[in-house]
């Protein structure tokens, strides 16, 4: 786990440097803040899950992580979505703490989650598509911290 908390959450070294990565992800121009985002799905349709993740320690002091995320769900959130866990390796609980969301307004939202100092724990953001051709999902994740 990275020590101290999140590694590149703005993903402003242009990589996905300290993330782990499945499915189909880039580096987005389209920040919240900064100038890079990372993105999970792609602008065509991809099947099934994409996710970026990152296994961390909370720093002592710490009690909040959060991110701020853009979907581009044209379809509904019973094909699509875009989701988020967070697993605490230290009790062995694992949380949504993104409940399937899917519009298509193009805003950037901010998530919070308790998180408890000393653990170990794993976020895992995903944009979920069904590999329908017409209506491609993706999401953009930015910001993500520990505070």
């Amino acid at each position: 786990p990275t020590p101290g908390g999140i590694t590149n959450g703005g993903f402003e070294t242009g990589s996905f440097s300290g993330w782990t990565t499945a499915g189909t992800t880039s580096i987005s121009s389209t920040a919240h803040t900064g100038s890079h985002s990372g993105q999970a799905g792609g602008t065509s349709a991809t099947n099934g899950d994409s996710s970026i993740s990152q296994t961390f320690t909370v720093p002592s002091g710490s009690s909040t992580l959060s991110f701020w995320y853009q979907v581009h769900c044209p379809d509904t959130v019973t094909y699509d979505w875009a989701t988020a866990t967070l697993k605490d390796n230290t009790t062995g609980t694992t949380t949504t703490i993104l409940a399937k969301t899917c519009n298509n307004n193009a805003t950037w939202v901010k998530v919070s989650a308790s998180v408890t100092a000393g653990h170990s724990d794993t976020l895992t953001l995903i944009s979920h598509d069904d590999n329908y051709a017409s209506d491609p999902t993706y999401t953009l994740f930015d910001d993500v911290n520990v505070s």
